[in-house]
């Protein structure tokens, strides 16, 4: 076996790889997409409705956390907190701290330049 062949080979194994990693990104894609339409229109049939559902609206809230790092999902998510805040202020606050955990920590990071020289992680956003 020559080198070339070697090379061949891993560079067809890295093309496989990274069709892989494109396809897994469009499903990602597809299921953000599909989470912006859902989760927009669950919050406005909540305030539309002027619903009091604590359980409903915090469930809501639990699922969508999920997806605050899309910037239109986050938008209706902090719609919906500032809805909620006037039916329970102290859960509304609850879920805001809980973004800000899971969110500004990874804002931090990227703030910070842990990821400016690694060539990988360094283009996540």
């Amino acid at each position: 076996m020559n080198n070339f062949t070697g090379m061949d080979t891993k560079d067809n194994n890295f093309n496989e790889l990274m069709d892989d990693i494109r396809e897994i990104a469009k499903g990602l894609q597809a299921i953000y997409s599909q989470a912006e339409t859902q989760y927009t229109s669950a919050v406005n049939d909540v305030i539309r409705r002027q619903s009091k559902d604590t359980k409903e609206i915090e469930l809501l809230l639990d699922y969508m956390l999920d997806f605050a790092d899309n910037e239109k999902i986050l938008a209706s998510y902090r719609k919906l907190c500032r809805y909620y805040f006037g039916i329970n202020p102290q859960a509304t606050a609850e879920y805001i701290q809980s973004y800000k955990e899971i969110y500004d920590a990874d804002e931090k990071l990227f703030k910070s330049g842990y990821f400016k020289n690694n060539p990988i992680k360094g283009n996540i956003r």
